[in-house]
C-alpha cells in the first residue's frame, strides 16, 4: 500500500434477474446469495449487500425492490465494497471492473462513494433523477 492509497467504500445499485422464483422473498434470497458469492471473488476487503427500500411518496411505508411474475424475477440489490484506492473516482473505476468481470450482463451503477476511514471528504450521493428516475 503505497501512502496515498486508502480504502474507500463504494456503494453500486445492481439489479439481478432471477429465473425459477417462487415467491418475492424466494427471490430475493436467491439474489443476495449469488450476487454474495461474486462479490467474495473480488479483492474487496469487505461487502455487505443489503436489499434496497423504495419508498414511494404517496405511501406511508417502504417496498422492497422485487418484481416477481411466473418463475422470473428482477431484484435491486445494493452492493458495497471497500476498495483500495488513491482517490474517489479510482476507486469508483476499481469496483466497478472487479465487479464487472464477476457480473456479466448486469448494469453497475455506482450511488456513492465515501473513504473507508469515515472522514469528512464523502462525494455527494447519486440524484435519483439524473438515473431517470422519480423521486
Amino acid at each position: 500500500m503505497s501512502i496515498d492509497e486508502q480504502w474507500y467504500e463504494t456503494q453500486l445499485s445492481v439489479p439481478v434477474v432471477i429465473v425459477g422464483a417462487k415467491s418475492v422473498q424466494d427471490a430475493i434470497n436467491i439474489a443476495v446469495a449469488e450476487v454474495g458469492t461474486r462479490t467474495k471473488s473480488t479483492e474487496a476487503r469487505s461487502s455487505e449487500i443489503p436489499v434496497q427500500d423504495v419508498i414511494y411518496p404517496s405511501y406511508v411505508y417502504e417496498m422492497k425492490p422485487a418484481l416477481c411474475m411466473t418463475d422470473l424475477a428482477l431484484v435491486a440489490l445494493t452492493v458495497i465494497v471497500e476498495m483500495l484506492a488513491e482517490s474517489h473516482e479510482e476507486s469508483e473505476r476499481i469496483a466497478k471492473c472487479e465487479l464487472c468481470v464477476q457480473m456479466e450482463d448486469i448494469p453497475l451503477t455506482v450511488l456513492e462513494t465515501r473513504s473507508g476511514d469515515g472522514g469528512e471528504d464523502e462525494k455527494p450521493e447519486t440524484n435519483f433523477a439524473d438515473l431517470g428516475r422519480d423521486v
